[in-house]
């Protein structure tokens, strides 16, 4: 065996070995990937596909690690294979292989071997286990449909963590449509807060939420769930490709819009204090960029995606075209940031103008409180993704908590938490308070007025059988009287 190391598939020799076992690694890490090219229609052009730059052109950074590490725990595995004297033929062991993303050593009949997941399995769990079956007879285990070489990876799907994550994205896009919705309905309802561009541009922005969240949740209980339910190849994300690709743009154009119209209410804010508070002259402008804007680069991103990146629903990251999308809604989220430095500098020169006024403090607390959602600043503290595992199922949940509640918290501090609005409120219940006053007395005196006619109705009867019954006495006296005579 020297001079040879073993996989799945047999014995190869080193550099065989090393070439086979690193194209294995890319297929099990990316099953659905392609390897991209500029090829002639001549049948003689060449790809040196042995680059590792080469592989890497078609990954992103983080994705081509993983590739990489890959690679070099095969060429490992085969070095500790040739380290390892090998074992007599009479032993009845199950032989040392690489299994695709695992090493294992020689292995006693009837024994099962198991070892930590490997680290570059994305979404891998690295508490779980994978487990390796050697038969009575010295062979390892065969998969019942395949009948190759099997490794048992499920122990490194996290299913809980991930309907964990599943759940905590439907539950905050939930909440958030509860008060996204009514939100919206009061701000159209009353004609004093309609009119008012501010209150169009909070409409216009809570739109966006609202088509953010419902595409959100569509895309959990549609693509995400079933494809943790069900097998890959009966999923709905394998079956409907191209309605999984548009579910998913649509998403990312709807969660743009949301970017580009916080963007828009630091823009507003922004040139009311420059100007004086004066009003500009219609917000066609914001309309542009808060609908049309986010539609720019998510045609160029969909066109990249489609030529170069064209995988499965378009969701593995595609690496340096992630950035068409991630730069205008990072953009956005920095001047934003700058919009607010220079609305705290306003009101901190007016506490220094005016220290000894207390209402200037709860000003100034209030207007952060409410200007750090509505700016989408709090996204800086889910901007960083952790490599470690032990803190990524927990970044996952918080991000999705934070993301997909921004819009449910928008709608409390800008609608339900807003003086005006409360006001307005007031004002409609206080209208239908006294109208239902107004309804109960105008019943109330029908009422008395129907029973007066009624009391008079039996008086006038029982005055007029009176007067019946004193003619019919009259008659019968008259008739008794001309009767003696």
């Amino acid at each position: 065996m020297d001079g040879v190391c073993r996989n799945s598939f047999g014995l190869l020799n080193v550099s065989m070995f090393h070439a086979y076992t690193c194209s294995l690694c890319f297929t099990y890490l990316f099953p659905r990937a392609n390897i991209h090219a500029e090829r002639n229609n001549s049948k003689e052009s060449s790809i040196d596909t042995k680059s590792p730059e080469y592989i890497c052109d078609s990954l992103g950074e983080h994705d081509c690690s993983r590739w990489k590490e890959c690679c070099k725990a095969a060429e490992q595995c085969c070095q500790h294979q040739l380290k390892t004297a090998v074992s007599s033929p009479e032993s009845n062991l199950c032989p040392r292989t690489w299994d695709g993303l695992r090493c294992f050593d020689d292995t006693a009949a009837g024994d099962t071997v198991m070892l930590s997941c490997p680290h570059y399995i994305k979404y891998g769990n690295m508490q779980g286990n994978v487990e390796k079956y050697c038969t009575e007879n010295g062979t390892w285990a065969l998969h019942p449909v395949t009948g190759k070489e099997w490794t048992n990876y499920s122990g490194c799907v996290d299913i809980q963590s991930m309907s964990g994550g599943a759940y905590a994205e439907v539950s905050a896009n939930t909440f958030s449509l509860l008060l996204l919705v009514p939100a919206v309905a009061i701000f159209l309802a009353f004609r004093q807060l309609r009119g008012q561009q501010r209150i169009q541009l909070h409409v216009c922005l809570f739109l966006s939420f609202i088509l953010t969240s419902i595409l959100n949740l569509i895309w959990e209980v549609v693509v995400h769930r079933d494809r943790i339910q069900n097998r890959s190849e009966e999923s709905f994300m394998f079956r409907q490709q191209n309605s999984c690709k548009l579910i998913n743009i649509l998403g990312r154009y709807a969660r743009a819009t949301t970017f580009f119209w916080m963007f828009c209410e630091g823009l507003f804010l922004h040139r009311l204090l420059v100007h004086a508070f004066r009003n500009p002259r219609n917000i066609r402008p914001y309309l542009l960029i808060g609908w049309i804007g986010p539609s720019v680069p998510i045609f160029i991103y969909s066109m990249m995606r489609w030529k170069f990146a064209n995988d499965l629903c378009w969701v593995q990251n595609a690496g340096g075209f992630e950035w068409i999308l991630y730069t205008p809604n990072l953009l956005s989220i920095v001047i934003n940031l700058i919009f607010l430095m220079g609305i705290l500098r306003i009101l901190l020169t007016q506490l220094h103008q005016h220290p000894n006024e207390p209402s200037n403090y709860r000003r100034a607390i209030k207007a952060t409180f409410m200007l750090v959602p509505l700016f989408g600043l709090q996204l800086f503290l889910v901007i960083y993704r952790p490599g470690s595992s032990q803190w990524l199922n927990i970044y996952e949940i918080a991000s999705k908590i934070i993301i997909g509640s921004q819009g449910g918290v928008i709608a409390l501090v800008i609608c339900y938490f807003n003086g005006e609005v409360i006001a307005c409120l007031k004002n409609t219940l206080r209208k239908l308070e006294i109208f239902k006053s107004k309804r109960h007395s105008l019943v109330t005196n029908y009422t008395v007025v129907s029973q007066r006619f009624r009391d008079n109705d039996t008086v006038v009867r029982e005055k007029t059988e009176m007067c019946e019954m004193e003619n019919i006495m009259l008659t019968e006296t008259k008739n008794n009287v001309n009767g003696n005579i």
